[in-house]
């Protein structure tokens, strides 16, 4: 007689994320996409809605170009991100300096 085992899944802690930080700081909901799209910004320094998109496909991360655009729109609306003429986002200054605070205390 067989018996299945059933693996249980593997549970990581969480590890300190500036992506994760900046959100909570500014009082919004850590989501994936959102963490995805902060860590993308923090690589790429600039990039419109559609760079952001093919540099998060690239590795394989399951997202909607409609998605990244309307994250995009939400953290700029919240201050997180500036956007300039060409419609190319950034971190704020705001976001920058309280990523280096949290990185210096960890």
């Amino acid at each position: 007689m067989r018996v299945a085992i059933k693996a249980s899944p593997v549970i990581r802690p969480r590890l300190p994320r500036p992506a994760r930080q900046l959100l909570e700081h500014a009082g919004l909901r850590s989501s994936l996409p959102r963490l995805n799209i902060l860590d993308a910004l923090v690589a790429c320094r600039k990039a419109t809605a559609v760079e952001l998109h093919a540099y998060l496909e690239e590795p394989g991360l399951p997202i909607s170009l409609s998605c990244v655009s309307q994250t995009l729109r939400r953290l700029h609306l919240s201050g997180l991100l500036e956007r300039d003429e060409n419609k190319r986002y950034s971190l704020a200054a705001g976001a920058v300096a309280a990523m280096g605070k949290s990185s210096e205390l960890h």
